[in-house]
């Protein structure tokens, strides 16, 4: 199976059923891309950097970055996708979208943030202790956090609270397979922050490659990567 895995396409000539598939498999699969065509993601990095330079567009910068992903995902022979034309029609599609959905993710964290600590400062353990259900709902908040992009590019209903009440939906229903994909994630972030230098061309690409994957997966639908190409190409593009 890890052979097949490190193989262009996976080596298959039909999808994998997601039954025999595991959200282990997709993380492997997101690094087996990532570095196979590593030329291409470094591309939507670097302009989403620079249109993230004003604070206010970064969250319109990073739904661009995840536009141009999914398109190089779906796109296994990376021949169709225009990098510039995906991240230009991503941010300005969704600039509104994004930062208004950024602004509600915050919002509740700081409102369950608030809370944790005005609980867990009582003075009596008894109070302390409802601050375990804070504890909890800030758990959540971070598990389904990782599908709002992929939510808000796939989604035909431009609603925030449409979004997040789905992203949230999914982190309760898959809770270990989400887990996992927030755990790597988390990692990866952490990596870039301590290694910094070139690393950062290529792990906001990464986490994007992982939380599309991981929101493919957990809904049921197709990963370019699990199928051969030449049936992918085929069966999507002819």
């Amino acid at each position: 199976m890890w052979k097949k895995l490190f193989t262009p396409g996976g080596g298959r000539e039909t999808p994998i059923q997601k039954e025999v598939v595991t959200s282990w498999d997709v993380v492997v699969l997101t690094f087996q891309l990532a570095f196979q065509q590593i030329q291409f993601w470094v591309r939507p990095n670097i302009w989403l950097v620079l249109l993230s330079l004003p604070m206010v567009t970064a969250p319109a910068a990073k739904a661009a970055l995840y536009q141009t992903v999914a398109a190089g995902l779906r796109d296994p022979a990376l021949i169709r996708t225009n990098p510039r034309h995906e991240v230009k029609s991503g941010f300005f599609n969704y600039f509104w979208l994004s930062l208004g959905l950024v602004l509600l993710k915050w919002l509740i964290f700081a409102i369950i943030f608030g809370a944790t600590l005005f609980w867990i400062t009582r003075k009596t353990w008894l109070l302390q202790s409802v601050s375990i259900i804070t504890f909890y709902v800030l758990a959540i908040w971070w598990l389904s956090s990782g599908y709002l992009y992929p939510i808000l590019i796939h989604d035909q209903n431009r609603n925030i609270f449409v979004i997040a009440r789905k992203a949230l939906k999914l982190a309760l229903t898959k809770p270990f397979d989400s887990l996992l994909f927030s755990v790597v994630s988390t990692l990866l972030s952490l990596l870039g922050i301590v290694l910094l230098g070139p690393i950062l061309l290529i792990i906001p690409s990464l986490r994007s490659i992982l939380h599309l994957q991981g929101y493919w997966y957990v809904t049921g639908q197709v990963i370019p990567g699990f199928m051969d190409i030449v049936e992918y190409t085929e069966k999507f593009y002819n």
